[in-house]
């Protein structure tokens, strides 16, 4: 039997108004996608200065590689104050005579790079003395990012002069699915040395500093501090500046490191027999940020005297390190930002270390969503575990300061801000045949302090960067405005130019040429428009082509395009129920969608008022795209 053929006809696709839509969402999510970042680990890259030349806010650096145009860039010194070290056995050493440029930072942008020379737009604040650790920290910007897994930074480095810092930037939201850490990594805490005998070898140990390598019978080893002190003069009961002082013999505890406010002293010998001198390390000395312009790591503990050997780790506390962040928004999402002190080391039957203090936490943010932790706390000083030995009882540690943390604003509802002093470390199985307990102390509580705005220059009048322009250009502007970018420059010799090629770019490294402008003689203002920039980062630079055929570049200039047409306005934003939109035509349709693009909730608007209250379904606390009519807008629910 002969089969029949049969046409198989196509059956159109019909695709819903709902589909119809979608479609503006679904694009405008891939790009929200694509300008999020999902960021972990260390993401700062820090350089030594080796020279500063404030006449070109100009620095020399160890290396340039990893920089570019138009990167942010923290400069900040370590170190470099003075102290009192001119007799070892007076109170008095170790007291900050001079912070000098300890301390001093401030947040610039790179305009150029030559060889190992980087110049910033504006001249600088402060001054830099190299010789006192100063580093350069770039700062990688975002449009929006995600911590995915804990974000830190690179522990401190004396050897380096690097690291301690954490900073970002991040122009819409910063939303935390894992904590921020500097925790520890401030300076060091004293380094662990076992004394070879007993204080019958050496009685009278009674100094503030000793060489802890040559005589580590006398002084464990200080912790660190703004201060730098020689060798000889590392170890003993003596703080230098905000580094905790160590234990003298015989097993007396360290003492605490400390920030603006003091560490806690260590305990002493308490023993009733045999050796006996409490002799304990020295607490750390607050230094002053003198009004907000200067901002430090936390001091290190100092090591407690030790004999018995019970393990390496038993040295002083390490410091907070420094955390800086500028956002629009960050959503907390109940993580924590935190810059802690680290615990001071425990001890059997020895003297324990002092815990390291609480480092420096600045956060510049519009608003805040969800509940977050916000912690800059002294590390506790190490616990002294007695041992019911007969007659013999040693020291604990002192506790750490509390660091300081600084808002752009007043503290925001839902986060919980705490700089608090590191406990005492507990002296436990202390025999009762020994005297009374010489107690450790506490370190004292630390700071929040509002209403603060970060260090950086404005001043551009003098700046090198203005004669960095090729030498057709005096000046080139880039803004944002009613949905495109417009540019403008300016040349003085037009006669010598052919024609401009304006490129843009979307990571300052990858470029596309978006016109070209024809050069006049008689003419001296030039202009262009991008009617489409991308959402998120727009770098612009302009192309020079002079008709002796030789090429120049501008600098870079940076433009943050929004997501979504500006006319429709949302607020609060954050919202927690409630909000108000603005901008409406009498009908509109409202609609809201997941991060992924699924439908929440949705309702037609019919109005005659130019703003209405919309109140919205219960919603988990996260991230939602909000459509009104042919509008997307973000909306953060906490």
């Amino acid at each position: 039997m002969a089969k029949a053929n049969h046409l198989v006809m196509p059956v159109p696709m019909i695709k819903s108004p709902r589909s119809f839509l979608m479609l503006p969402v679904l694009i405008l999510i891939s790009h929200l996608l694509a300008a999020q970042s999902n960021i972990s680990g260390i993401v700062n890259s820090y350089y030594k200065v080796i020279e500063v030349i404030p006449a070109k806010a100009c620095v020399r650096l160890n290396t340039t590689i990893g920089l570019g145009y138009n990167d942010k860039a923290m400069i900040i010194q370590m170190k470099g104050a003075s102290i009192n070290t001119a007799s070892s056995t007076s109170s008095s050493f170790g007291d900050t005579t001079s912070l000098n440029d300890a301390g001093n930072y401030e947040i610039g942008t790179i305009c150029s790079i030559s060889g190992d020379s980087v110049f910033f737009d504006y001249m600088f604040l402060n001054n830099y003395t190299v010789t006192g650790q100063v580093q350069l920290v770039r700062i990688p910007e975002y449009y929006s990012a995600t911590v995915v897994d804990t974000l830190k930074a690179a522990p401190w480095n004396n050897t380096t002069g690097t690291g301690g810092v954490l900073a970002i930037f991040v122009d819409q939201d910063l939303v935390l699915n894992k904590p921020i850490s500097a925790d520890t990594i401030g300076y060091r805490g004293g380094i662990f040395r076992l004394s070879n005998g007993t204080c019958s070898n050496i009685p009278g140990a009674t100094a503030y500093a000793y060489n802890p390598t040559s005589a580590t019978q006398l002084g464990a080893t200080k912790g660190e501090g703004v201060a730098d002190v020689v060798i000889t003069q590392a170890g003993g009961r003596g703080a230098p500046a905000n580094g905790g002082g160590g234990g003298n013999n015989h097993n007396n505890g360290g003492a605490g490191g400390a920030n603006l406010t003091a560490g806690g002293d260590g305990g002493g010998n308490s023993s009733s027999s045999g050796c006996s001198t409490p002799i304990q390390g020295k607490a750390g000395k607050a230094l002053s940020s003198y009004g907000g312009k200067k901002i430090f790591m936390g001091g290190g503990g100092g090591a407690g005297h030790a004999n018995n050997g019970f393990a390496a780790s038993n040295g002083g506390g390490h410091g907070g390190g420094i955390v800086f962040i500028r956002a629009l928004n960050i959503i907390g999402n109940g993580y924590k930002i935190s810059a802690n002190g680290q615990t001071g080391g425990p001890a059997l039957s020895d003297g324990a270390s002092g815990g390291g203090a609480g480092g420096t936490i600045i956060l510049s943010a519009s608003s805040y969503s969800g509940t977050m932790n916000i912690t800059a706390n002294g590390g506790q000083g190490g616990i002294e575990d007695d041992g019911l030995n007969i007659n013999k009882c040693y020291a604990s540690g002192g506790g750490g300061s509390g660091g300081v943390i600084y808002f752009s604003g007043s503290v925001p509802g839902g986060v919980t801000a705490t700089a608090s002093g590191g406990s005492a470390g507990p002296e436990i199985n202390h025999d009762v045949s020994c005297n009374t307990a010489v107690a450790s102390f506490p370190g004292l509580a630390g700071q929040v302090i509002t209403s603060y705005t970060f260090r950086s220059s404005l001043v551009l009048s003098n700046s090198y960067c203005t004669n960095l322009l090729p030498v057709e250009l005096v000046s080139f502007s880039a803004y944002f405005n009613a949905g495109k970018v417009v540019l403008s420059w300016k040349t003085v010799q037009p006669e010598l130019v052919d024609h401009f090629v304006i490129e843009r770019s979307e990571d300052a490294m990858h470029w596309i040429e978006r016109n070209t402008v024809a050069a006049d003689a008689t003419k001296t203002v030039y202009g262009y428009e991008d009617l489409s920039p991308v959402p998120g980062n727009n770098f612009y630079r302009i192309k020079i082509f002079r008709k002796n055929n030789a090429v120049s570049y501008s600098g870079v200039r940076k433009v943050i395009a929004p997501l979504g047409n500006e006319v429709i306005a949302i607020y609060p934003n954050p919202a927690s129920g409630k909000i108000f939109v603005s901008g409406l035509n009498s009908s509109s349709p409202f609609t809201v969608f997941d991060q992924m693009g699924k439908l929440i909730f949705e309702k037609k608007i019919i109005t005659t008022q130019h703003i209405i209250e919309v109140d919205l379904p219960s919603l988990p606390k996260g991230v939602y795209l909000i459509r009104v009519g042919d509008t997307v807008k973000r909306l953060s629910i906490y």
